[in-house]
């Protein structure tokens, strides 16, 4: 189990019939178990929805919904532990207004820092350059000169009428993913996915947290 309880990217050759080929320089995240995709081709947005935890105190301008226990890998591939991924919402309190961020957890063995710092995303107009924000880096204690296990953490915002729009390509039973892709200086580029279930279950949870507390609709 992950240490963020949180859904991973599936290689998408072997969860879709997708057949685009990426460049030599891009690396798809390992894939899951195939009992994680059969389990992921089942959820429906209303699993993702009871899911999502909400952090909200009295003194907090903004409520944070997270996806981060919507879907739990039961083993790492390979021996090594998969990338992360899932989405945060912020909903500001006094308006009702929402933004998103998808969160990603890039884990890779180096001697430096790749440095992961832009993306892009799937749109129906084309793909959509993102900002990306820098969240942390962790690196394994190891000797100096040798490869280390190494994480980066970063958040990039994405439109709420992106995201409508790839609820609406929810098909119950289909795994029907929305792609996005980071790239490191260093040259690396993967690229990862998000189903729509969670993306739907998402803004489901972002609804009812707004209903519950009486806030604007959009």
């Amino acid at each position: 189990m992950l240490k963020h309880g949180s859904y991973v990217a599936v290689l998408l050759t072997a969860a879709t019939a997708l057949a685009a080929i990426a460049p030599a320089t891009t690396m798809p995240a390992a894939p899951v178990e195939t009992g994680d995709v059969d389990r992921l081709r089942v959820m429906t947005p209303a699993d993702f929805q009871a899911r999502t935890s909400v952090s909200d105190d009295a003194l907090d301008r903004f409520a944070t919904l997270t996806t981060t226990n919507g879907f739990v890998e039961h083993r790492s591939f390979g021996g090594h532990t998969p990338d992360d991924v899932f989405l945060r919402a912020f909903v500001e309190k006094a308006t009702g207004r929402v933004s998103y961020q998808v969160y990603v957890t890039i884990r890779y063995r180096a001697y430096s820092w790749a440095q992961w710092d832009s993306a892009n995303y799937e749109t129906p107009g084309g793909p959509q350059a993102a900002h990306v924000n820098r969240i942390a880096r962790l690196r394994t204690v190891c000797r100096r000169g040798w490869v280390c296990p190494r994480s980066e953490t970063i958040g990039f915002a994405v439109a709420p009428s992106v995201f409508r729009q790839q609820a609406e390509r929810y098909m119950p039973g289909l795994l029907t993913p929305w792609q996005f892709k980071v790239s490191a200086r260093a040259g690396s580029a993967r690229i990862l996915m998000l189903s729509t279930a969670e993306i739907a279950g998402m803004l489901m949870a972002v609804d009812t947290y707004r209903a519950g507390h009486h806030l604007p609709q959009s």
